[in-house]
């Protein structure tokens, strides 16, 4: 009986779960990009691509979207930003990634 916990014990040191999967890499920021016209795409289409931003609004009716890339640290780059301005009426007037 005691060899059987002797061993049951040792299994169990061995056991372990498999290892997590490695997250999906962010999409770039300048290909997201690429699925906009400025000129011709509206909050919705944006938002559709991709999805919430940080939204600034302007008392003028202008609205300023921003999304932010993190920073990849293997080999290290640093953080980018896609930067979006709206006119008043909803079109895409304007982008910019830094």
């Amino acid at each position: 009986m005691r060899a059987l916990l002797v061993a049951c014990a040792l299994l169990a040191g061995c056991a372990t779960t498999p290892p997590p999967k490695p997250a999906a890499p962010a999409p770039n920021l300048r290909e997201l990009l690429s699925s906009l016209s400025v000129g011709r795409s509206t909050k919705a289409d944006v938002r559709a691509a991709l999805g919430e931003g940080t939204v600034v609004n302007f008392d003028s009716g202008y609205e300023v979207w921003v999304y932010r890339q993190p920073a990849v640290e293997k080999p290290p780059t640093p953080a980018a930003e896609l930067v979006l301005l709206f006119e008043p009426s909803g079109i895409l007037s304007k982008t910019r990634v830094r």
